[in-house]
């Protein structure tokens, strides 16, 4: 029968996906995470190239020192006008060489490489702050996927269930009706329930799998490696409102990115203010100079070399863009000033949602608790009254789909609950401690 083949083709699917699969918890998919998600490893070399551009080195604190050399050939004739005579002289070489190696530093300019080197080194905080959310977004959609495989691993096996029952139902059906004590409608019920069941338990089936795919690749691992997930979860019950409006003004990743930023734009207005200022450098050097020309009138080589060392002063008394670049950096600080107000407004109230929105889910989580018990007491009601002659099929269904759908409501809720918090925690700025 039409059954007995949707049945088998079920049976042969959970036999494929249940072998050589690997279990893993929520902690070792975090671990693999953090070790291998690409956004991670991106993010972290963005931080590294940070720590360069925040060196001493990279901000002017160190002299330039550099070794210089040319050498020039000419080969040339012609006369040379005395006041006694003149000469002529024939085509000849010669030559003009020079070598010297220079240092030079930057003594004064303005406090503008200051500034600058401060503003790298927020920069290299901006940019840490920037990983660590990029690692808290991820924890968080880790987190959605790893919990909805786990939810949709639990649904699956409330679907096998399922289909067991009705399977079961189906053959009492069949005896019941070879034997005269049922019609055909019985039995084609029983089968159209089973058809469902089965489509239902292969959809989710097929879910599962494109979802086990989207958290392999957060993992970073290869998309097509089998897993099983742990289904059990720990969720906090006590976190209070106080608690959350406290930490969060105070650890919130996105309000220290816009303090950072802040920092940034304060610091822009001292580095240009640096250009109304004299610079002050120093240089030093050795130096080597010859020559050589056999046609000189009166000197035909020379050379001289020594220690040469030196100061010079710059100062622009006037360009009207450093004052353009002082407004404009000014007017940069103000609108980050309300940039900041508007992320404090916008912070507070996501904080307040996360932890409603986490209150409710956990009564809800409660609630489904005490409907599974009751659901699940009325099923085995059900079925002994059914086995017994005492309730007919329709009534049954009704409580097997009852049972059912309270069992799926309970897993949603549970991991809803569990995302909540871990949102919540997120907002908090704690979610990266836990």
């Amino acid at each position: 029968m039409r059954y007995k083949i949707i049945y088998t083709a079920v049976l042969a699917v959970l036999t494929f996906q249940l072998t050589a699969q690997k279990k893993i918890n929520f902690e070792e998919a975090l671990s693999l995470t953090l070790e291998n998600n690409y956004d991670i490893r991106i993010a972290s070399v963005n931080e590294e190239i940070a720590v360069n551009n925040a060196s001493s080195a990279n901000n002017n604190y160190l002299p330039t020192v550099e070794g210089i050399g040319d050498v020039n050939w000419n080969y040339l004739e012609g006369e040379n006008r005395l006041i006694t005579r003149d000469q002529t002289f024939d085509a000849n070489s010669a030559y003009n060489y020079s070598a010297a190696i220079i240092a030079r530093y930057t003594l004064f300019d303005g406090r503008g490489r200051r500034y600058n080197f401060l503003q790298s080194k927020e920069n290299l905080r901006f940019t840490q702050l920037q990983l660590e959310l990029i690692v808290q977004n991820t924890i968080l959609e880790l987190s959605r996927v790893y919990h909805e495989v786990a939810r949709l691993e639990e649904n699956v096996e409330f679907l096998e269930r399922s289909v067991s029952v009705s399977k079961d139902r189906l053959q009492r059906a069949e005896y019941s009706y070879e034997y005269g004590q049922v019609n055909k409608l019985e039995v084609l019920n029983a089968t159209v329930d089973l058809n469902a069941d089965s489509i239902a338990l292969i959809t989710g089936l097929q879910q599962l799998e494109n979802l086990k795919r989207n958290l392999n690749f957060i993992m970073g691992q290869e998309v097509d490696q089998e897993i099983i997930v742990d289904n059990q979860v720990d969720i906090q019950q006590n976190i209070q409102k106080e608690d959350v409006l406290n930490s969060t003004q105070e650890r919130n990743i996105d309000l220290k990115l816009a303090k950072s930023s802040l920092q940034i734009n304060q610091l822009a207005i001292g580095s240009a203010k640096s250009n109304w200022m004299p610079n002050l450098n120093a240089n030093a050097g050795y130096y080597y100079n010859g020559t050589e020309n056999p046609n000189g009138a009166f000197v035909i080589g020379s050379n001289n070399f020594g220690p040469q060392a030196g100061l010079s002063l710059s100062w622009t008394l006037f360009n009207g863009r450093n004052n353009v670049a002082v407004k404009n950096a000014k007017l940069n600080l103000k609108s980050q000033e309300i940039e900041q107000e508007s992320i404090q407004q916008n912070v507070l109230s996501q904080a307040l949602n996360a932890y409603t929105s986490y209150k409710n889910l956990l009564f809800i989580l409660r609630s489904q608790e005490d409907n599974v018990k009751t659901a699940q007491d009325n099923f085995q009601r059900s079925e002994n009254s059914y086995q017994l002659g005492q309730i007919n099929s329709i009534d049954f269904r009704l409580a097997q789909l009852n049972l059912l759908n309270t069992a799926q409501a309970l897993i949603q809720a549970k991991y809803d609950a569990k995302n909540a918090e871990l949102e919540l925690l997120a907002i908090m700025g704690a979610l990266l401690e836990e």
